[in-house]
């Protein structure tokens, strides 16, 4: 078997459900047609889209005329692009650092494999996933668009080719962070702390009328390409340049560092004791950081979206929004809509942390930390669950502050009844959903741990259902299996909370057998 395979093998379940997610997300082309049948709907909706600095900070501008395919790219192509960011960030440090510091390289460095070998084999498999990643989304365009206005060739090849060169760039930036830092996990956030920074570039690009910045941003490759509208393939060209620059750079430096090691010392490692008390409070001291850095980050978010809301609320109560966001505000009061809408979101991006949270758990297992521990007298399921625990306890300080600022913050912008109130009972709302998917991480962290990467699935479905799911066309029944949407809204007549008692319960269910199922297996070697 050779070296790529095997890395291929050993993250299968990311490089699989990942891009089957994106490319799901293209074969909703059609709906944009559906959704607006006639020039003047297409038209109203476009105007509205064009005006909102809301929209124009997440998605960019929307050309003229706002053909169905241009709407498609714009909207869609926003959200695809993002996630194609995100998983190559993860791709790129699954393949490098994250191998080589639980040990699996050691092994095969002392088998004989050369220094640089590992690096090569890392770069073809992101080439390749980059490769099938576009061609997914170009035929799953092709597939279902149908006769859909603005569709052609030209534009479903740049589409593709925007999203594939777009994780191929941001790969390879992460692939030079992972030479440079000094963990894996560090390598991860440096990543997602670019990702971050081409964003706000993208944005200032587009809010500010600064076209140029589009062209060091990543993620505004598609306001340079323009799919469905100029076609420009030649913009194409500087970014294939950069990551051929940056693969360089990344092969340079890793035939000068030490194996294990970045070019940069570590810096969490402290020769002093380290006072804690059980295996909660080991735990919760282990999660401070990760647990600081996500708080700034959600509240962030939600501050984001606290300020772009009003256009679309008051577009919503003056006319039809239509589309995804159109989809998201329902029939009801826009403000509960918009709010509603939001607090989906802090709950997927909380849901992110929950999972990491409790996948920190394998880690531990991995490099031999949780034998240490249980070396101590400590019983054999409670690094699981103390592991769970913190990962609840996190969720619930990162909601809360999230809820507290954007509950101070979101009056300012939106006008309606009791904004502020609703503002904070959907953002703590989020945490029955987060202990569920806690559940259902640690169920799997505890009985299977070789299938740990499946604690990705519950959320991958959710989030569809509740992000697309009115814009597809899926049955209600069908949506309401999702973990998200079934916070009620607190001003209303009607605020049912089963839902949620029913997801906090399972949450615990499944915390306490996947914590049984730790007691009744072997450790992983470490």
């Amino acid at each position: 078997m050779t070296l790529t395979r095997l890395l291929v093998l050993r993250n299968r379940l990311l490089l699989t459900c990942w891009p089957l997610t994106l490319i799901g997300l293209c074969c909703t082309l059609s709906t944009y047609e559906q959704t607006y049948p006639t020039a003047g709907q297409r038209r109203t909706a476009v105007e509205l889209a064009q005006q909102n600095p809301g929209s124009t900070l997440l998605y960019g501008r929307l050309p003229d005329p706002g053909t169905a395919a241009q709407m498609f790219a714009w909207e869609i192509g926003a959200f695809v692009t993002i996630l194609a960011a995100v998983m190559a960030v993860l791709a790129a440090v699954a393949v490098t650092r994250a191998a080589e510091d639980d040990g699996s390289l050691e092994l095969l460095r002392g088998c004989g494999v050369t220094a640089l070998r590992p690096l090569y084999s890392a770069l073809t498999i992101l080439t390749g996933a980059a490769v099938l990643l576009a061609a997914g989304c170009g035929v799953a365009i092709t597939v279902t668009a149908g006769q859909s206005d603005g569709v052609s060739v030209s534009g479903t090849v740049m589409f593709a080719a925007v999203v594939g060169v777009t994780f191929l760039t941001v790969s390879a930036v992460t692939v030079l962070a992972a030479q440079v830092a000094p963990s894996a996990g560090q390598a991860r956030l440096w990543g997602f702390g670019a990702l971050g920074v081409a964003f706000a570039v993208r944005a200032v690009a587009d809010t500010q009328q600064v076209g140029w910045l589009n062209w060091v941003s990543p993620l505004g490759l598609r306001a340079v390409v323009e799919p469905f509208t100029v076609d420009r393939w030649t913009a194409l060209l500087p970014g294939l340049l950069t990551v051929l620059v940056l693969v360089v750079l990344a092969v340079l430096v890793a035939a000068r560092r030490e194996f294990g090691a970045g070019l940069l010392r570590r810096r969490d490692a402290r020769n002093g004791r380290l006072r804690v008390h059980g295996m909660v409070g080991l735990q919760a001291r282990l999660a401070r950081p990760s647990l600081l850095v996500w708080t700034v980050t959600v509240a962030a978010i939600g501050t984001l979206f606290a300020a772009m809301g009003s256009g679309a609320v008051e577009q919503q109560r003056d006319g039809e929004v239509g589309g995804f966001l159109g989809a998201q505000l329902g029939t009801g009061d826009p403000a509960a809509g918009y709010l509603a809408y939001r607090g989906t979101v802090i709950g997927i991006v909380v849901s992110v942390f929950a999972i990491l949270s409790v996948l920190a758990a394998r880690h531990a297992e991995d490099t031999g930390l949780t034998g240490q521990v249980l070396a101590t007298g400590v019983r054999r399921w409670a690094p699981v669950a103390a592991q769970a625990a913190v990962a609840a306890a996190g969720c619930a300080v990162v909601l809360a502050v999230t809820g507290v600022i954007t509950a101070v913050i979101t009056p300012m912008f939106l006008d309606g009844d009791d904004i502020a109130v609703r503002s904070l009972a959907y953002a703590l709302g989020q945490w029955p959903t987060a202990a569920a998917m806690i559940g259902c991480a640690t169920l799997l962290i505890g009985a299977l741990p070789r299938l740990a990467a499946l604690a990705w699935l519950p959320l991958a479905a959710s989030s569809l259902l509740a992000l697309l799911g009115d814009l597809l066309g899926v049955p209600d029944r069908i949506q309401d299996l999702g973990f998200f949407q079934h916070v009620p809204d607190i001003a209303g007549v009607d605020r049912p909370v089963g839902p949620l008692l029913w997801l906090a319960a399972a949450g615990t269910l499944l915390v306490l057998a996947g914590s049984a199922g730790a007691a009744r297996r072997d450790l992983r070697a470490g």
